[in-house]
């Protein structure tokens, strides 16, 4: 640095003067500019960023709600075919348990039928002791038998039913109506509403005059 005669004040160096032009602003001096509203670019630019950032998170909570609305709608489905299996499968046990017993039952019919036959015997042949205990082992097994769903189809006197009776001889007479039931040859059951047997019965016709 030199000086210049009749003067105090120090005379800078031109490189000197130069390298002070080239500093870059200060991070203050750029603060003070924003705060002096004299940079417009960057008080734009920290408005904007936050409508951005609600719209993101708006398309992400709708995106969101969607795939929930799916899943649930998909549980819902899964839901009814689970229940409506369980409904199938419960109704075909049932059928299944009512078919056993069916078959069951259908196998006792011939011993109902020994055991009438053997207490008919006996009150014809006059053997009162053992008709009574015949009809005593009768009673017991059908008591058992009708509270688990047997029916008895004793259809005498009743209009003939071909779905429930079975015609062995039509008898012609004209004591009663035409098609009429006049002799159970043998009772037909039914279990659970199931035809087992049906009844074997004579049948009325009108008489040939």
């Amino acid at each position: 640095m030199s000086e210049v005669k009749g003067s105090k004040k120090p005379i800078r160096d031109d490189a000197s003067a130069s390298k002070k032009k080239a500093e870059p602003p200060r991070a203050e001096d750029k603060i003070e500019a924003i705060e002096d509203g004299g940079d417009s670019d960057v008080t734009h630019g920290a408005e904007v960023a936050p409508e951005e950032k609600m719209h993101s998170l708006n398309a992400e909570v709708e995106e969101l709600a969607d795939q929930n609305a799916l899943l649930l709608d998909t549980l819902k489905r899964l839901k009814a075919d689970f229940e409506n299996y369980r409904k199938r499968m419960l109704k075909e046990q049932t059928r299944i348990l009512e078919t056993a017993e069916g078959e069951l039952v259908k196998k006792l019919l011939p011993a109902i039928d020994n055991l009438e036959r053997a207490l008919e015997s006996s009150l014809v042949d006059g053997a009162s002791g053992l008709g009574d205990g015949v009809a005593m082992v009768r009673e017991q097994m059908l008591d058992v038998l009708l509270k688990e769903g047997l029916e008895i189809i004793d259809p005498q006197g009743e209009p003939f039913d071909p779905e429930h009776h079975e015609a062995m001889m039509v008898v012609e007479t004209t004591e009663c109506p035409e098609d009429t039931v006049i002799d159970v040859v043998q009772k037909g059951y039914r279990f659970n509403g199931v035809l087992l047997r049906p009844a074997r019965v004579r049948v009325s016709c009108l008489a040939k005059s």
